[in-house]
């Protein structure tokens, strides 16, 4: 008689222990109902005598969810959660992808909660339910574009585990904007030679398909056109991928914004590995340089290209910025790197510099003004840390010391130690910046402030088969003739200095001249020479 009385009260306590306001999320990515037990709103006005406080904290309570016609969980599993008084609870029921169509549509249910299992038995009415679809960007952990200039498109995507239904509503498409109006390239199912995760006629699951294919046909050769002539004009222009779909009399559409865009290298030059562009962010400009290398020329055939088309897109959450140069090929290929004029807008973005800086550079080799090839890279903006540099030269060898900022820009970008670095001297004529004469590579420490690096013949990288020496003598007298400039390329830093040369004859006395360069050619006489970024 006392457990049947004590039952009915506490049953009767119990159901304010949570508010009628409680109510349940169907969420239709994950197959998950989430009950969510909100606390009474008045249980601290509640007197001493209130169970809810007195017996349930600590105790464990086994939660059911009844719909019309299904429970959860089945016959055989247990959801449960100990009871915290005053606190809200979300308690997860896992479906099948059956049982969540089941119940997708479906208006009331209830909630049954047993304390302390044998003791107290509870059913309270869902206030609401509410149908949670998914964002169909959560479809895809990574998407990108991978395009043949005005040629084929694929899409590479990592799917996650996302229902779709394949049937013949089914319709998948490239989306853009052109002049401001939404354009659209309808994407295929793959009937012939398709990949092994391919989208395909016979293609079932959504979550085993990593690559779709627009192929270029008379079908869509308008929308192509168009999207081509828009991309090339803005390589920043909104691209999504989207997969629409009919569920129940409704469409769903699964859509999701590129990830990175990149041109597929049909002349075979990305074998080189210095076609790995990397764009910098130095104190007064925006410098371009082909990594690990300290020329601009391809070691692929360029066919009968004509002009260098440079593109570099930088920003990060509120700037946007693009730079363009455009060059004749011959003058490219001489060329070390290449330089962009500084502007406001470049200032203000490196003061702001953070790990969400990023770039995509994109470098187009054109006939008249047809575009026959082009290679391109996103990544994020390193920022050039180097401050001050100088560089000796003496008959047998070669010293360059140089300075890093120690600025909190500088600090805040992880430098660690790299394996391999390049030092490269060239020289520069009407501005232009040409062929290295020599480099070497080196071990840097980017966490010591102030360094200094001695060369000799005995480290030199004999790239084509250049004679150090022979160099090192071309240097010398070039040194004499007028301007000469060095690079320093590595992971984190891709700068050119370039040198304004004047004699000074006398003892050779090792001593820096201030605030510049001291070149010393032998024991007879020094050459100094002034320092500047080059531009």
């Amino acid at each position: 008689m006392y457990t049947v009385i004590l039952m009915a009260s506490v049953s009767s306590s119990f159901s304010d222990c949570y508010s009628a306001k409680s109510y349940l999320n169907i969420n239709s990515l994950t197959n998950q109902v989430e009950l969510h037990l909100i606390p009474f709103e008045r249980l601290e006005r509640i007197t001493s005598e209130n169970l809810c406080k007195m017996y349930f904290p600590g105790k464990l309570v086994i939660v059911q969810i009844h719909f019309d016609d299904i429970s959860f969980p089945k016959t055989g599993k247990e959801v449960n959660f100990i009871y915290q008084f005053n606190q809200k609870i979300v308690v997860t029921f896992q479906l099948t992808q059956m049982d969540y169509l089941h119940i997708a549509d479906k208006q009331n249910a209830m909630y049954e909660l047993w304390y302390d299992v044998s003791l107290v038995k509870v059913n309270n009415s869902i206030n609401s339910i509410h149908l949670i679809k998914f964002d169909g960007r959560e479809c895809f952990t990574y998407i990108d574009m991978v395009y043949t200039i005005y040629d084929n498109i694929t899409i590479n995507v990592i799917p996650n585990m996302c229902r779709v239904k394949f049937d013949n509503t089914l319709e998948v498409y490239l989306e853009f904007q052109d002049n401001s109006i939404n354009n659209q390239i309808r994407i295929y199912p793959c009937q012939s030679d398709c990949d092994p995760n391919e989208f395909q006629i016979s293609s079932t699951n959504f979550s085993e398909i990593t690559t779709y294919k627009i192929h270029k046909s008379d079908s869509i050769a308008t929308q192509l056109s168009s999207f081509y002539k828009n991309f090339i004009h803005n390589r920043l222009i909104p691209i999504s991928f989207n997969i629409k779909y009919r569920v129940n009399g409704s469409y769903t559409i699964i859509s999701k914004n590129f990830d990175n865009k990149t041109a597929r290298d049909t002349w075979g030059c990305t074998s080189d590995p210095h076609l790995i562009l990397a764009s910098t962010l130095n104190p007064n400009n925006l410098f371009i340089q082909f990594r690990d290398s300290l020329e601009n020329k391809m070691t692929c055939d360029t066919k009968q290209a004509t002009t260098v088309v440079i593109n570099d897109y930088v920003w990060d959450d509120e700037i946007s910025y693009r730079v363009q140069r455009s060059l004749p090929i011959s003058e490219f290929n001489q060329q070390v790197g290449v330089t962009f004029d500084t502007s406001e807008t470049l200032k203000r973005l490196r003061s702001r510099y953070s790990s969400k800086t990023m770039s995509l550079t994109v470098i187009s080799y054109l006939f008249d003004s047809t575009v026959l090839w082009e290679i391109s890279c996103f990544d994020i903006v390193y920022l050039g840390c180097i401050s001050q540099a100088t560089l000796h030269l003496y008959s047998s060898n070669m010293c360059i010391s140089y300075q890093f900022d120690d600025s909190p820009l500088c600090a805040n970008q992880v430098l660690s130690s790299s394996s391999k670095n390049t030092f490269g001297l060239f020289y520069t004529q009407n501005g232009i910046n040409h062929l290295w004469f020599f480099r070497f590579n080196y071990e840097i420490n980017y966490s010591v402030k102030t360094q200094k690096f001695f060369f000799n013949c005995s480290m030199y990288s004999n790239e084509k088969e250049r004679n150090c020496k022979i160099g090192m003598e071309t240097a010398k007298k070039k040194l004499k003739q007028g301007p000469i400039g060095f690079g320093i390329i590595s992971k984190f830093e891709s700068i050119v200095f370039w040198t304004t040369v004047s004699e000074c004859r006398g003892i050779y006395i090792p001593a820096i001249c201030a605030a510049g360069v001291m070149i010393t050619v032998g024991a007879i006489f020094v050459i100094w020479a002034k320092i500047s970024t080059s531009k």
